[in-house]
């Protein structure tokens, strides 16, 4: 039995945090020895202790054996599928597009309202989140629509002094990390505006009880590939969304 075959035998075995390992090795079995246990533990969104158990319920002493079973694997046995590389990327996006479909639309209704609707809107987002945020708020600006962008910690401290308990503040996390939103808005922790909206590829983010509404996008296990870049998901939904706001002011 190989390594790809001893993952699937034991899939009836595994509790539901070490499926999340499993899905993730499963999906990345071609790049598996570039990741650290810790790395594995993050993209997974597990624990370290839910990667090492996966290990053990393989059958592996620890997370050591496995790397090196999964790199033994990798040299001597696995092989690309022999496809067409424009076609296995272009797939890659197809299908993840395709999950924007399952996004709740009440709460992009509620979104889009608040942004036409309210007089001062706001929107914030660091590093890689800055690029979706600031592209929203470009779009904005084409529509007719005022905003006020912050792209950094320094200027997102600045929104907390301008920002009122009915206005509207749009926060951008991929990671959805509460450290940014620490270091910059916690000012507004405890008071929060009235439509305060989080647009994050994580699932379990911290910040999900901070602010009213939350939009999970889709793809977290396709922003580890190289072929989808990390902003690649977010500005696929600013471009969805400057389109439904297009359709409302019409």
């Amino acid at each position: 039995m190989n390594f790809r075959e001893n993952i699937e035998q034991h899939k009836q075995d595994y509790s539901k945090a070490e499926l999340k390992v499993h899905q993730f090795v499963s999906n990345h079995i071609d790049t598996l020895e570039t990741y650290t246990i810790t790395k594995i533990a993050e993209l997974s969104h597990t624990s370290t202790s839910a990667v090492l158990r996966f290990c053990q319920t393989l059958g592996y002493k620890g997370f050591k054996d496995f790397r090196y079973d999964a790199i033994r694997f990798l040299h001597h046995h696995y092989k690309r599928d022999s496809v067409d590389q424009l076609d296995r990327i272009t797939d890659n996006y197809s299908s993840l597009i395709n999950q924007f479909r399952s996004l709740d639309r009440s709460v992009i209704h509620t979104l889009i309202q608040a942004i036409l609707t309210k007089d001062s809107l706001h929107i914030f987002g660091v590093y890689l989140s800055s690029l979706p945020a600031k592209y929203l708020h470009m779009g904005c600006q084409s529509l007719g629509i005022a905003s006020h962008f912050a792209g950094d910690l320094n200027s997102g401290a600045h929104l907390t002094n301008i920002i009122n308990e009915e206005d509207t503040l749009i926060m951008f996390s991929i990671a959805g990390s509460m450290a940014n939103f620490k270091q910059s808005l916690s000012a507004l922790q405890h008071n929060m505006p009235q439509n305060s909206f989080l647009i994050t590829l994580n699932e379990k983010t911290p910040l999900a009880r901070i602010f009213k509404h939350t939009i999970v996008l889709p793809g977290s296990l396709y922003n580890t590939q190289s072929v989808v870049d990390t902003q690649a998901v977010p500005m696929i939904f600013v471009d969805i969304l400057l389109n439904l706001l297009h359709e409302e002011l019409q």
